[in-house]
């Protein structure tokens, strides 16, 4: 499935081209190499960074307005010099700066978040600080630290008075070296949650997971065997597998002991009766931080997110709520103990399993049990992340809080996250095994949900789905959360329903990873956005625990991420198999790719790499699964309408009657359910009775406060067999960012693919400024005349990247500033420049947020130690001329 989505993404991405490697248009004269880089919604840049001073070394006194939700790159320096050279490379001169000054509107609840990251010339505080920008009050105060690198600050924290929302000053002050910094801020007091750094996986150091190229007939002699490759302490995982750790004796030079062991599992993979080493990896659950979880009731009226699943409409066709199907959550366990689980779900638990060992297991048994008890974390709060899992799947019906989605499904609790919501992949593997039923089966859950990831490929956990689907079970996987299209496993493997989430509205989450390996899409929330226009963060509310008045409770918490996406979908195949019990996983993907489980994007079946196959529709997904008739029953596609300035401004509504055979309805009032100027309604076409029908709606912007949303719901009033009513919420917005948005002047390099030791060699440089949003660039082919422009490329084999110099230390994509690798950051695949042809068309998309997995295949291991691409040249201008060859 992944190797296929990405040549179908290198085919769109490259027009024509063959994957850049020939085959393409007639080169014209003066282009070998064209694209745009798109911007990351939201980003700004510093007016006055070292690149800018470098051009003009006048720091700017003046103060920026930025939006209510931003994510901004600065610099800062109290002086000026020239950074240290390095590994042959020349210093740069970096500029004072000693102040930045910013000007925003915030609300009460709204924080704003500074993260520091050190340059070449070392590491100094930052102070953040919030005035009032009439009387120079100070409101509050913070600096970073050796460690401490991120501080927030808001006006909640000066406790001597309230303030009132307003214009409100925040400033960034450096303390001696010049330092990177990212600031942001979110209009639901929720500051942007991405990762800046360059990943470094999390793997246990000094173990891997190895399968021998000859299998061994007993254990004694595979132990001699990895004996003699300097394996020791081995534990048998199945199928071939083992986990071993490296000697004491193994030497692998200088170093850490995770480069160590990085260097060590490299020299077995050359090792020729080793079939595959990969690091122990470790696996965390995905859903983003909220600064502090929002407890409430989760009555339906506040679970939004079953609104835009259109579940109302799917539990009257599906009324036995998922009854007989079993749904395993491989999560953190569960809040409670056996029998006496959270007071939603315990009337639904079924078996149970806990698979965490080791040093991740903070239960009290440090060995695998059959009691999956969430103890929680021992230092710090707890979200009870599959506890809340686990409540959008199979929470029960009783008056007490939210039901889950197939609420009298089956919960097959099994716990592979221990302290801090962290597993290894052995556990994980350990856990697939046994719900696929081990060697002989049968499986042990009909439907497995996996809100977990942070793992690259590893082939034995593909292995494990593939014996369990075989089998009959259905696997769900949450996308993850770093904003990122690079492949994030579990979700990517084969065979594996891919969830990105979605905010109220329909819109792809800020956090939501995407891209071509994603299948669809499900309520996931944004607390950084109010989608659906009921004037709070869209948080998903489900099954939770708190400390309240002293004591451990069970309760309900409102979270964000890919994480609560994936439920939504695993709770919809409940129902769906509880129509139909021999439905698999080929089934339900050609149901998906024929476009009866989702709303699409067009008329007919279609995809894109947002919402994969589009957003999950429950009501459409039980009757694709039913083979019960309906009598009349009118739905809404889409269930919710989202109307923007920035997206589409206008929309047709479908209306249908469900089933093979549909009753004749009578549509008797169309009707606004409260006063919006902002929506123009057209009339019920194409009469006002039938089985089908459409409604037009439009936009009016003018009539919107640019930034803000608002909300109401178009009512209708329709008579079949009975009387009934269809309300379809309506939501419009008025924004303006795209033409605003800024990552500061970008360099765009071709580099070759072969590193000198941990160096890439730029061959070829472009410079380019933003223009609408958005940086156009090109290559010219190389015409042979010395010396050679920058731009010009020969033919060869390239890494195209490119990205921000903030504080002009001659190195661009190192944490801080902006980056984009094509055809994504974190997994860069090489382009083929060939005399006499062009590739046009390239699109990348550059951010400040890195990559959680920066390798799709088990043969790549991490890259730590990760400084950045090399520049050519300082100079602004792409036509100076330099001999480079």
């Amino acid at each position: 499935m992944l190797r296929k989505s990405l040549v179908v993404s290198l085919a769109v991405a490259l027009a024509g081209c063959g994957g850049g490697s020939g085959g393409g248009e007639t080169a014209p004269v003066d282009v070998a190499l064209s694209g745009v880089i798109d911007i990351e919604a939201g980003t700004r840049v510093d007016v006055d960074t070292a690149d800018s001073l470098s051009l003009n070394p006048s720091p700017s006194d003046s103060v920026q307005a930025l939006p209510a939700e931003f994510i901004l790159a600065g610099y800062v320096s109290s002086e000026d010099g020239s950074y240290p050279t390095a590994g042959g490379f020349p210093g740069t001169d970096y500029f004072t700066d000693a102040l930045d000054r910013f000007a925003l509107n915030l609300a009460p609840d709204q924080r704003v978040s500074l993260q520091a990251f050190a340059t070449r010339a070392g590491r100094s505080g930052l102070t953040l600080r919030l005035l009032d920008p009439v009387s120079g009050d100070l409101i509050a105060s913070v600096s970073t630290s050796e460690t401490t690198s991120q501080v927030s600050v808001s006006l909640a924290d000066d406790n001597t008075r309230s303030w009132p929302e307003g214009t409100y000053r925040i400033e960034v002050l450096a303390d001696s070296t010049p330092m990177l910094y990212i600031l942001s801020s979110s209009a639901s007091g929720l500051s942007a949650q991405s990762v800046h750094e360059w990943p470094n996986h999390q793997f246990v150091e000094g173990e891997a997971i190895v399968a021998l190229e000859q299998e061994q007939g007993f254990q004694g002699a595979a132990s001699a065997q990895m004996s003699a490759l300097g394996m020791t302490e081995m534990r048998g995982l199945g199928r071939g597998l083992w986990r071993v750790r490296m000697a004491e004796t193994v030497s692998q030079g200088d170093g850490n002991r995770a480069s160590q062991t990085l260097a060590w599992i490299e020299s077995l993979r050359k090792d020729g009766a080793v079939k595959s080493a990969v690091p122990n990896y470790l696996v965390r659950s995905q859903e983003t931080p909220v600064s502090e979880p929002l407890y409430a009731d989760p009555a339906l009226g506040q679970q939004w997110h079953y609104e835009l699943l259109n579940a109302p409409i799917a539990w009257q066709l599906a009324q036995d709520g998922g009854q007989g199907v079993s749904v395993a959550v491989l999560d953190t366990g569960l809040f409670g103990r056996p029998g006496n689980w959270h007071v939603d779900l315990n009337a639904n638990v079924g078996i149970t399993e806990d698979f965490v060992s080791g040093e991740y297991d903070n239960d009290g048994d440090p060995e695998p049990d059959d009691n999956p008890s969430d103890p929680g974390n021992s230092v710090g709060g707890s979200v009870y992340h599959g506890t809340h899992v686990a409540g959008t799947v199979a929470a029960a019906v009783n008056q007490r809080g939210g039901g889950g989605i197939a609420y009298q499904s089956t919960l097959v609790p099994v716990r592979v996250l221990g302290e801090g919501g962290t597993g290894s992949s052995e556990d994980l593997l350990n856990a697939l095994n046994w719900v696929a039923g081990g060697d002989t089966g049968p499986i042990r859950a009909d439907i497995v949900n996996l809100s977990l990831g942070g793992l690259p490929f590893i082939q034995n956990l593909q292995d494990a789905i593939n014996l369990g689907t075989a089998r009959g079970a259905i696997y769900v996987a949450a996308a993850g959360n770093a904003a990122s299209s690079t492949p994030s496993y579990p979700a990517a493997f084969d065979n594996v329903f891919a969830v990105s989430a979605v905010d109220g509205a329909g819109v792809l989450s800020t956090y939501s990873n995407f891209g071509s390996w994603v299948d669809l899409a499900a309520p996931g929330g944004d607390a950084s956005r109010d989608g659906n226009a009921d004037g709070r963060g869209d948080l998903v509310s489900s099954t939770s625990a708190a400390v309240i008045d002293g004591t451990l409770t069970a309760t309900y918490a409102g979270l964000q991420g890919t994480s609560m996406a994936a439920p939504h979908v695993s709770g919809v195949l409940a129902l769906m198999k509880n129509e139909n019990a021999l439905l698999d996983y080929p089934a339900v993907n050609a149901m998906l790719q024929a476009g009866k489980l989702t709303v699409s994007s067009c008329d007919n079946a279609c995809r894109n790499d947002e919402l994969g196959w589009g957003l999950m529709d429950a009501a459409k997904s039980v009757l694709a699964a039913s083979e019960a008739p309906v009598t009349d029953l009118l739905t809404a596609s889409p269930a919710i309408v989202t109307l923007s300035t920035e997206g589409a401004s206008s929309a047709t509504v479908s209306l249908e009657v469900y089933g093979d055979s549909p009753t004749t309805v009578t549509i008797d009032t169309v009707q606004l359910k409260s006063p919006a100027a902002w929506l123009d309604v057209g009339a019920v076409e194409p009469a006002d009775s039938g089985t089908s029908f459409t409604i037009d709606l439009s936009l009016i912007p003018e009539a919107l406060e640019e930034g803000v949303s608002e909300r109401t719901a178009l009512q209708i009033n329709y008579t079949g067999g009975e009387s009934r009513t269809l309300e379809i919420p309506v939501i419009g917005q008025q924004l303006a960012d795209q033409a605003l948005r800024n990552a500061g002047r970008h360099f765009v390099l071709l580099v070759d693919p072969v590193p000198e030791g941990d160096i890439f060699t730029t061959v070829s440089q472009a410079t380019v400024e933003v223009v609408n949003g958005q940086y156009q660039f090109s290559f010219r082919p190389d015409d042979g005349v010395e010396p050679r422009f920058l731009s010009e490329v020969p033919p060869g084999n390239y890494f195209l990247v490119a990205g921000s110099d903030l504080d002009n230390d001659g190195l661009i994509c190192h944490a801080g500033e902006a980056c984009a690798e094509y055809p994504v950051s974190g997994l860069r695949e090489e382009i083929t420049i060939t005399a006499g042809e062009a590739i046009q068309g390239i699109r990348m998309t550059t951010s400040y947020s890195r990559p959680t997995i920066s390798a799709q295949s088990p043969d790549v291991l991490p890259r730590p130690g990760f400084e950045g691409y090399r520049l050519l040249s300082a100079q602004p201008d792409n036509e100076t001329t330099k001999s480079i060859r």
